[in-house]
Parts: C-alpha cells; structure tokens; sequence
C-alpha cells in the first residue's frame, strides 16, 4: 500500500491515525466479532478486515517507490518430534501462522521476537537462533502494510511434545504440523513464502534439542 493520498504532516508528527481503506476517515473502531477482529468506520460504515494504521510506537517506512512496510519478528517452535506450531489466527491475515508480530521501534527483532513467543503462547525462557532476514513483498496485514521485512527464529532447543500452549487473543487451535504438513493446510503468505525459505534448516538432520 503507498500512503501517497495522506497529509504531509500525518507522515510526521508523531501521531497513531487508524484510516479508513475506503473513505480514508480516521473514524476507524476495531471490533471483534465471533472469533474473528473487524475494523468498522463510524463515517461511511465500511466493515473490513483491514485499516491503514500509522503508530510511531511501530518500525515502519516507506520505500523508494512509496510502499508502506513493517518490521516483524517470527518464531518457529520446534518440538522434539521435528513438528512445528502453528494457530490460526483471529485477525487479518487469516489462516495458520507462527507466533510472530511488529518490532516495535525501541526493540531489536531478537527481543521482539521473544516478546511475541511469549505473547502468543506463553512459552518463554527459550533461546532462540536465528535463521533469516527476508523482505516478503505481498504480505499484508490488518494496519494496512502490504510488505514486511521479516526477521525469522526457531527454538534452539526442541520443546517437548506435550508442551502447554497458552494462546494469546490473536489465536486459536493450536496444530503441531511439520512443514511439509504445514504447507497441505491454509497457512497465511508470509508463513508459506517462510517455510519455503527455512525448510532446509527445519529438516535437517542437525537436532535442535
């Protein structure tokens, strides 16, 4: 998404603005409705899965050609029976993910990542190494970014097979798959472009335990 119909000074001030992808209003209000999380504009009435949201709390930019892009850090969790985890999630992009989310702008992607691992799930305390730095053009997600650079980690050591998963409100169902699994099922882009790139180190003989 390029953010070229906005004022100069909401690309500067500092401000959090939720805008409406169709009125372009900052009358936007988040609902959840059911499982699932709905942005509503109070102006024109559109309801979307997605609004355009500028929070300077956020590393964000845009490129040279004006695309948005965010900063996420993902963890893959490895178990001891080379499965990975993966939940669906309630809010755009739907499908299965991995425990991931924005870096935030006072943070390094290994603590954000941390961060989310435990947001997400519940499990902390684990170390975790690091597998790539990818951009993945295509990915959007509910605050209206449509490119993410991407900072992916796995579990160093195996976590056990019945391990307690505690989701947080952006999941539910959690699935132990493992990645040639993963891709048989509706996994969001960014995770399928992702196991793609990792499977390699996912697979290998090499234990993480």
């Amino acid at each position: 998404m390029k953010l070229d119909f906005l004022p100069p000074h909401a690309l500067q001030d500092g401000a959090v603005r939720h805008y409406c992808l169709r009125c372009r209003s900052t009358s936007v209000e988040w609902r959840t409705e059911g499982a699932r999380r709905h942005a509503v504009c109070l102006a024109c009435g559109h309801v979307a899965d997605r609004a355009l949201v500028l929070d300077p709390a956020l590393r964000w930019w845009t490129d040279a050609e004006g695309e948005y892009w965010h900063e996420t850090a993902g963890v893959f969790v490895q178990d001891v029976r080379g499965r990975l985890l993966f939940f669906d999630r309630t809010a755009f992009p739907f499908g299965l993910t991995i425990p991931a989310g924005h870096v935030e702008r006072h943070e390094g992607p290994d603590a954000a990542a941390a961060r989310e691992l435990w947001e997400e799930t519940g499990i902390t305390g684990r170390r975790l190494e690091h597998l790539t730095r990818t951009p993945v053009p295509g990915d959007g997600c509910r605050r209206g970014a449509d490119a993410h650079l991407w900072h992916v980690y796995r579990t160093a050591d195996a976590v056990d097979a019945d391990l307690a998963v505690e989701l947080g409100p952006e999941g539910t169902t959690a699935l132990w798959l493992t990645p040639d699994e993963a891709l048989h099922h509706p996994v969001t882009y960014a995770v399928r472009r992702l196991l793609g790139e990792c499977r390699d180190a996912l697979v290998s003989s090499r234990a993480v335990g």
